[in-house]
């Protein structure tokens, strides 16, 4: 099979680990990582173990934008944040008439951009949005709990922040991105329809093998593509698992943010200040707060419940093993995401999320050599799937 040409949009963290990773494939002939700053897009590029070479481009000049995309088969866009730069650059690719994968990480970019499904497919342009770790991972996991179910009433799309608190907290855009996903309203489906919610509220869950947990709503996309997927799903909902001592605070921000009293920028500077000076009387009641909980939760996870072999089920499913940083986390996805792309191995033209465009095992066969913390793991066992 011939090669083809890559065009990889944003020269950050992620961007870096999918470059060198889809660069290194033979189903790959050229890459081209393109950012605003040329000198940002060759420090990425000279370390490709492929053909691949930088480029300067304004994704906000749109015209010279899809000029750009023409001379490439695949767009891998890393370009944040995604709630500005996500539909129009879609939008771009559409035109183009070349096929298109993101690491879209905002539900309502998400929302917007698979409303762009008809379109596309007119266009013969398939699209696939959310391939990183949560989205990305999570929705192939939710694939594996919802084809485990006959019919599904609830999906909760779970990631888990006590099990990542030996870093020190940084101030960072992730930071104010985080601020959003914490305020204002957050997607959710509920009875069968997508509708605005809140975030930061007590959401019990029961992981089988486990026990009971109560996790805290968040915006994120999972609940927006779990709805766009399978519309027979009655509620949707993301969760974020951390310590109950740690809920007052985020409150706080989110209650600050809400009033006008505080930009998201604001509120990041001051959560990543009162992290840094977290004096022992803190540490001892997120400790105490710890063994109180409940059980502790996967890094990533996906909860249904439903029926299924003919009685009230629930299943869920979560990673033996993953890549050994954030940026393979989500860098990885996107280029096996391509791959598998390339390989002719997805549902078809039009925008939609990785549940949606890929086999789930086809999947994790191609990351389980990617994953080797704690320990490498087999790509039949990589998937822990657990049922009640």
């Amino acid at each position: 099979m011939k090669g083809k040409n890559v065009l990889l949009l944003g020269a950050g963290a992620m961007g870096a680990l999918a470059a060198r990773t889809v660069s290194a494939f033979d189903e790959v002939a050229s890459l081209t990582v393109a950012s605003l700053n040329r000198s940002d897009a060759e420090k990425v590029a000279v370390r490709c173990p492929g053909l691949a070479r930088a480029e300067s481009v304004d994704v906000t000049d749109h015209d010279a934008l899809v000029g750009f995309m023409r001379q490439a088969d695949l767009v891998l866009n890393c370009v944040g944040p995604f709630f500005r730069f996500g539909p129009p650059i879609l939008q771009a690719a559409i035109e183009a008439g070349v096929d298109y994968l993101d690491i879209c990480d905002d539900p309502e970019p998400t929302r917007i951009m698979l409303d762009q499904d008809a379109v596309a497919r007119d266009a013969g342009v398939t699209a696939i949005i959310g391939m990183g770790a949560s989205p990305g991972i999570n929705n192939l996991l939710g694939a594996c709990v919802h084809d485990r179910l006959d019919t599904t009433d609830l999906l909760v799309a779970g990631w888990n922040i006590e099990e990542k608190t030996d870093d020190a907290l940084e101030f960072s855009a992730a930071v104010i991105h985080w601020m959003e996903q914490c305020s204002g309203t957050i997607l959710e489906c509920r009875d069968g329809s997508l509708v605005p919610g809140r975030p930061l509220l007590d959401l019990s869950i029961d992981y089988p093998g486990r026990g009971r947990r109560t996790i805290y709503t968040v915006g994120h996309p999972e609940p927006v593509s779990f709805h766009s997927s399978w519309p027979d799903v009655r509620e949707t909902h993301c969760g974020m698992v951390m310590p109950s001592a740690w809920i007052g605070g985020f409150r706080k921000y989110r209650d600050a943010i809400d009033a006008g009293k505080m930009t998201l920028e604001q509120a990041g500077r001051d959560l990543v200040a009162e992290a840094a000076k977290s004096d022992w009387i803190d540490v001892l009641l997120t400790a105490l707060s710890r063994l109180t909980d409940g059980p502790r939760l996967p890094l990533f996870f996906v909860l249904g419940t439903g029926r299924g072999d003919g009685r009230e089920k629930t299943v869920a499913a979560s990673l033996r093993a993953t890549p050994p940083d954030m940026a393979s986390m989500t860098g990885v996805p996107l280029a096996l995401g391509a791959l598998l792309h390339l390989r002719g191995q997805t549902a078809g033209a039009g925008v939609m999320a990785p549940e949606r465009a890929f086999d789930p095992d086809a999947f994790f066969e191609l990351f389980a050599p990617y994953c080797t913390l704690p320990r490498p793991c087999p790509a039949r066992e990589l998937v822990e799937l657990v049922e009640a």
